[in-house]
């Protein structure tokens, strides 16, 4: 997964906030999947060479044993203009790897809620071809309220230790290392379709 700096050179993104209001009212209780869970909702085979992956039931055949999928390129910027982390993908065809996907067919595997409003298909600042971008006006909110609500559990669990007789327990806010890792998560629950998380299961909530 690449990381990279993102020009800035936004400032007309504040009219287009609106349009992606809907990201400000995202509520999804199991926006942290288990991966179990999520193997058996996405039914994607495992990505290969760090590939993330998408099922197209079209490329599966009775006759065939294999499960054909869409594999995508992932690459993380940092937008200067909304100071956070901003994803991008570039899908490829289940039967020929080397030929790309249309925007249209990228949008296949997006949830219908965000298909051109939240995620809408742009051009990547460093490299070529389309992409599927989710827009990062609201990710700072939503990142905000998802390390609040894990700070909260973690604070009701250790309240639970201490009233069964266990010592008081020292409650920390999750390291800046893991915000990425959530950051992925988040993501995730917008295009459930494509398998790219097996870092480290984490629960929590975006609802306020």
């Amino acid at each position: 997964m690449a990381i990279a700096d993102e020009a800035g050179g936004a400032a007309d993104d504040d009219d287009d906030d609106d349009e992606y209001a809907d990201m400000a009212d995202f509520e999804d209780d199991n926006v942290m999947e288990d991966e179990a869970a999520a193997a058996a909702d996405g039914g994607a085979a495992s990505p290969s060479s760090g590939a993330a992956t998408a099922v197209d039931s079209a490329a599966c055949t009775p006759d065939d044993n294999l499960m054909r999928v869409r594999t995508y390129d992932l690459s993380i910027t940092y937008d200067k203009y909304y100071q956070t982390p901003r994803v991008w993908m570039m899908g490829y065809d289940a039967g020929d790897s080397s030929k790309p996907l249309t925007g249209d067919e990228m949008m296949q595997d997006v949830m219908s809620d965000y298909a051109n409003r939240t995620v809408t298909v742009e051009t990547h600042p460093h490299v070529p071809g389309p992409h599927t971008s989710v827009h990062p006006c609201q990710h700072g909110a939503v990142m905000k309220t998802i390390v609040g609500n894990l700070i909260r559990a973690a604070e009701e669990k250790a309240a639970e230790a201490a009233g069964a007789g266990g010592g008081a327990a020292e409650v920390k806010p999750p390291s800046v290392e893991m915000y990425l890792f959530i950051f992925l998560k988040f993501v995730n629950s917008m295009i459930p379709t494509i398998n790219y998380d097996f870092t480290m299961d984490v629960t929590a909530s975006t609802q306020k």
